[in-house]
Order: C-alpha cells, then sequence, then structure tokens
C-alpha cells in the first residue's frame, strides 16, 4: 500500500502542476518483461542439472520537468523475478533508480547533480547497463560544456554506505569518482578522450579505511560514420594503471577496432577485434595485467551468453563478425559469431583457445510504445573453457540460451512549453 501512495503521489502532483504552468511535463514509463531459457547461460550447465526458464519484470515510472533554465527529472523502479513474492506477498524492491536536477548557466554550460546514468562513446566504460534489471546510476555532480563543435563533461563524487558520522567501511563500488571527458567531431569522424579516476579504500581494518588507493583509466576513441559512404570504423584504446581492488600495481589494456560495411539500406557486415590484457600465471601477486571493465553495457560486448562478462586472470581475445538484415521499418535480424582466446597463456597449456560462440537476435516494433525482441545464443566449448569455469572432469549439456523480451513505453502525458 506504501507503494501505490507514492505512485499516486506522483502522478497527482505532476499532473495538478502541468495544469497551472506552460513549460514542458512529461510523465512516461516502462513495463519490460523477459522470459529466459538457461542451459548454459554464463557456464556450461552440468547434466546433473535442469535447465532454468526466468521470467523477469522491471517497471518505471519517469518525471521529467524543464524550464528554460533548468531540467528535473526523477525515475522511481521496481523490479522482480516472476514468483519471488509468492500471491500474497508484496516485495521491497521499489527505489529511485534516477533524480537529478540540471541548470543552464548559459545554454552550453550546465551542472547536473543528483542520480543519473553515466553513459559515453560506444558504452565500454560507462553505460546504463540497460539490459540489466538493476541497471547503474551514478551519486555525482557533473558539469557540462556542449557545442556543436565541441563537448566537454567533468564528474566527481564521494559515496558513503550510510549516513555516517565517521569514516566507515563502503564495499558497494568506488569510494571516490572523478572523471573527464572531451568529445570532438573532425569533418566525418569523431574523436573523444576520456580519463577516469577511481578511489578505493585499502581494506575493512580502521587503519585500511582511511588509506585510499586509485585506479585510473585514461583513453581514446576516433571513428568514422557517414552514411554517404557505406564504410565506418570504431577504434578504442584505453591504458589502466594504479591500484586493483586487492592493493596490487596495475598495468592494464585495452584496444578494440569494429569496422562495418553496408551494402544497402537493408543488409550490412561487421568484423571486429577486442583485446584485453591479462596476467601471467607466473606474475607476481604484487602485480596486475589484467584490464578491468569498470562500469560498461556487459551484455553488449563479447557475447550474448556472458561468458567473460568478467574478465578472466588471463584476460581475453574476442574474434567477431556478424550480419545485420533489416526487412523493413520495424523488422530487423542480427547475427553474429565470437572466437575466444586468453590474451596470455592458461597454466600449463599453450593452447589459448576458449571455446567460440553464435548469437542470433531479431527486433520487432509494433508501435512507438511497444516492441518485441528475441534472441538465441549456442556456445562452443573446449576444454579451455572447462578449466576457466572449474569444470573439469564435469560432464555438462549443450549450452544454449534464448529469450523473449516485451517492452512497453507509455508516455502518459507530455506539455510543451508555449511560444
Amino acid at each position: 500500500m506504501k507503494h501505490k501512495k507514492i505512485w499516486y503521489l506522483l502522478f497527482f502532483s505532476l499532473g495538478s502542476l502541468s495544469l497551472l504552468t506552460a513549460q514542458k511535463i512529461k510523465i512516461d514509463g516502462e513495463l519490460r518483461t523477459r522470459g529466459e531459457l538457461r542451459s548454459g547461460f554464463r557456464k556450461p550447465l552440468a547434466d546433473s542439472l535442469d535447465a532454468a526458464y526466468v521470467n523477469n519484470l522491471r517497471v518505471r515510472l519517469g518525471a521529467t520537468y524543464s524550464e528554460k533554465d533548468y531540467k528535473v527529472k526523477i525515475t522511481l523502479q521496481d523490479t522482480e523475478t516472476y514468483g519471488s513474492n509468492g500471491i500474497n506477498k508484496t516485495g521491497n524492491n521499489l527505489g529511485v533508480y534516477e533524480a537529478w536536477a540540471e541548470y543552464f548557466f548559459t545554454p552550453e554550460f550546465s551542472g547536473v547533480l543528483g542520480r543519473q546514468i553515466l553513459e559515453y562513446d560506444d558504452k565500454r566504460l560507462f553505460s546504463s547497463g540497460n539490459w540489466s534489471n538493476t541497471p547503474n546510476a551514478h551519486d555525482l555532480l557533473k558539469l557540462k560544456y556542449e557545442t556543436s563543435k565541441f563537448k566537454a563533461h567533468v564528474g566527481g563524487g564521494w559515496n558513503n554506505a550510510a549516513d555516517v558520522l565517521y569514516e566507515s567501511v563502503y564495499d558497494k563500488s568506488y569510494k571516490s569518482l572523478f572523471y573527464t571527458w572531451l568529445y570532438k567531431p573532425i569533418g566525418k569522424f569523431t574523436a573523444s578522450a576520456i580519463w577516469v579516476n577511481e578511489g578505493f579504500q585499502k581494506g575493512e581494518v580502521p587503519e585500511e579505511v582511511k588509506t585510499s588507493i586509485f585506479r585510473n583509466t585514461v583513453g581514446a576513441n576516433f571513428g568514422l560514420d557517414d552514411r554517404s559512404i557505406p564504410f565506418s570504423f570504431y577504434a578504442t584504446g584505453y591504458y589502466q594503471f594504479g591500484y586493483d581492488r586487492s592493493d596490487s600495481k596495475l598495468d592494464a589494456s585495452l584496444l578494440a577496432l569494429k569496422t562495418k560495411y553496408r551494402f544497402s539500406d537493408f543488409i550490412s557486415a561487421n568484423v571486429g577485434v577486442d583485446y584485453y590484457s591479462g596476467s601471467k600465471s607466473t606474475l607476481s601477486k604484487s602485480k596486475d595485467h589484467t584490464f578491468n571493465k569498470l562500469y560498461g553495457a556487459n551484455h553488449s560486448f563479447n557475447g550474448s551468453m556472458e561468458y567473460w562478462a568478467t574478465l578472466p586472470k588471463q584476460g581475453l581475445l574476442d574474434l567477431y563478425g556478424g550480419v545485420s538484415v533489416k526487412a523493413n521499418s520495424k523488422l530487423s535480424f542480427d547475427g553474429g559469431f565470437h572466437t575466444f582466446s586468453t590474451a596470455e597463456k592458461m597454466d600449463n597449456r599453450n593452447n589459448k583457445g576458449i571455446g567460440s560462440e553464435i548469437d542470433l537476435l531479431a527486433d520487432y516494433t509494433v508501435s512507438q510504445t511497444l516492441s518485441l525482441q528475441a534472441g538465441w545464443s549456442t556456445y562452443m566449448k573446449n576444454k579451455g573453457t572447462r578449466i576457466l569455469k572449474d569444470q573439469l572432469g564435469v560432464d555438462t549439456k549443450f549450452p544454449q540460451w534464448a529469450y523473449i523480451m516485451i517492452t512497453f513505453k507509455p508516455v502518459f502525458f507530455s506539455t510543451k512549453a508555449e511560444k
């Protein structure tokens, strides 16, 4: 009942406000449900276990209010797995996903304060992670300068687990975050650069809580995406240094290149490579060469089955290719193939191969508010897969995963500012 009152209060208060103002208000929602057949999702499934069929639900209610000098957005979110609350119990999963205010000091310069989504470039380092039922949001202050010729963002935040009176243990994510992002279109090309500094407490005992260690990620992206020519590419390079969460000295890198060729308005193909550095088995524990993906869109890279969403300590090399077919304005199909290997050798094994994956996807847009998506994936495992998944000597099923997702995004009402 308490949750219903919150929803009603947001509806009626903002609805009443829309009658009193000429400014822009938008109240929208999302109801997304996804059913998945998991028979080897993230790791091969032992023969002794049965495949799982899981239904997840995500519900959102959002309100955005805009004036000339500022903009405010609040999004409430509730998530659940079908059946987790039985038939006569209400779960306590309702929370605030977004709550931020943006003030425009000038048309180009603004500041955003509160809980907000961070998404940059191709979403490798920062993404909402929208595939997840519980996507990412960050509590911070962000300063923005944006024109048609240049963009610059600077952001930072400091986290605590509660309203503490003294410095206390914090292990939910980073203790502190500071980042700078720059973006510049150059003719038909785009270039961007980013620096991310994350601070972590060294440990959980009092002396370690007071000591911070820092992980730094710096890098750049360079791309070409011009509709007047059929070829496009996107290149990425990142370098990590400082210390990892276990206080080991960090020296890691990521290199990626994705190319795309458009045969027509309906058919295109892509080929790419992702290289994440890794640590040799003989490397001292005081050093770490394994790249950390930070807060990116894990489901969008390195295979939909998420076998390597968390990278092996040996790193990862992903060679992939795919085809996209747009049947019409509403229906499209995608097919992709990945072959995986580690960047460094596994213990006592010369072969770095750790399997391959096939991903098939179909998207259908019913209307502006309703869309359907379905997918099927399979993983071709080998001995390397079994070693990294700790399944040597375990009989496993043929790995496959399938899903159907329905997304409904209604706009309950929207008012536009008078000219």
